[in-house]
C-alpha cells in the first residue's frame, strides 16, 4: 500500500452552539486508508491559532460553553500499513450560546382564539443584552374553519406601555393542526440591549381557527384592532388592556453577536475555456 492522501478535507455538519453536538465526517482519501482518528481544536473567532482540545477525540463533539466566541475545528489522520497523514476541515462559524428564553414558557391552564385583525402584546425585561431569532407560540384547535394568519412581534416599552415596533417574524398559516408549540422566525437576529420589550403577535385570515392558552395576570397584556394585510403599526397605538398572559415566549441569546469569520479556500479556482 501507499501512505494515504487527502483527497478532501473532512466536513463538520451541526450547528456549533452551547449544548449542540457537531459530527465529522472522515473526508476523502487515497490509498485505502484502513482506520481513522479524530482530533478537534479550539481556535479564534477568525478561525486561526488553533490549539488541540484535550480528550476531545472522537468523531463527534459536545459543545462546550467554553467555545463561546471561538471556532472549531476537527483534524482527521488516515493510517494504513504504509503510514498515516493528516486532514483538517474548514473552521466552523462563531460559537454561540446556548439559548434562553423570555417569555412564558408553560402551557397556560385557560384558553381563548384568536379573532383576525388584532394585535397582541405582552410584557417582559432582559437583564442583559441579547439577540431574538424567534418566537415560539403554542396554539390548538379553537374548532373554527378556514386558516389563520399570524405574524410575531417585538415592540419598545414607552412608559409602560407598546411603543415603537422593533421586528416581525415570517407568517405562520394555521388551519387546525395538531395543538402544541409552532415557531415562528426571525429573518437574521433581532439584537436588544438591556430593558422592557412587548413580545406579540398579529393575526389575520379566519377568526376562531387558531386557539391559545394563557395564564391569568393582572393587566399583563395589550391589544388592539389592527388589519392583517396593512401589517404591524408602529407605534403599537392606543390599547385595551386584560390579564391574558399568552403562552408565548423569545429564544434569546446573551452577549455581543459573533464575529464573522474569514472565508478560507478549500480548493483553487479552476478556468474553463479555450485560450485563443
Amino acid at each position: 500500500p501507499v501512505v494515504p492522501v487527502s483527497t478532501g478535507v473532512p466536513v463538520v455538519s451541526g450547528t456549533p452552539e452551547v449544548g449542540l453536538l457537531l459530527s465529522a465526517g472522515s473526508g476523502s482519501w487515497s490509498g485505502s486508508p484502513t482506520s481513522f482518528a479524530y482530533s478537534w481544536s479550539r481556535c479564534n473567532g477568525l478561525g486561526v491559532a488553533c490549539v488541540p482540545l484535550s480528550g476531545a477525540t472522537g468523531s463527534s463533539y459536545t459543545v462546550l460553553s467554553g467555545d463561546v466566541g471561538s471556532t472549531l475545528e476537527v483534524t482527521v489522520t488516515a493510517s494504513n500499513a504504509a503510514g498515516s497523514a493528516s486532514a483538517s476541515s474548514v473552521p466552523t462559524a462563531v460559537v454561540a450560546a446556548a439559548p434562553s428564553t423570555l417569555g412564558q414558557t408553560s402551557v397556560g391552564s385557560s384558553s381563548d382564539s384568536f379573532s383576525a385583525n388584532r394585535k397582541r402584546a405582552n410584557a417582559y425585561s432582559l437583564s442583559v443584552s441579547a439577540s431574538v431569532s424567534k418566537l415560539s407560540l403554542y396554539l390548538a384547535p379553537a374548532g373554527g374553519s378556514g386558516s389563520a394568519d399570524i405574524e410575531g412581534l417585538v415592540y419598545a416599552d414607552s412608559g409602560g406601555a407598546p411603543g415603537a415596533l422593533l421586528g416581525t417574524t415570517s407568517q405562520l398559516v394555521y388551519s387546525g393542526q395538531t395543538a402544541g408549540w409552532y415557531d415562528l422566525n426571525f429573518g437574521s437576529p433581532l439584537s436588544l440591549s438591556a430593558g422592557r420589550y412587548w413580545i406579540g403577535v398579529i393575526t389575520g385570515g379566519a377568526s376562531g381557527v387558531a386557539g391559545f392558552r394563557y395564564v391569568s395576570v393582572g393587566s399583563a397584556r395589550e391589544y388592539n384592532a389592527n388589519t392583517y394585510t396593512s401589517g404591524p403599526s408602529s407605534p403599537f397605538g392606543a390599547a385595551s388592556v386584560d390579564s391574558e398572559q399568552m403562552s408565548l415566549y423569545a429564544s434569546v441569546t446573551t452577549g455581543p453577536p459573533p464575529t464573522p469569520v474569514v472565508p478560507v479556500s478549500t480548493g483553487v479556482p479552476v478556468v474553463s475555456g479555450t485560450p485563443e
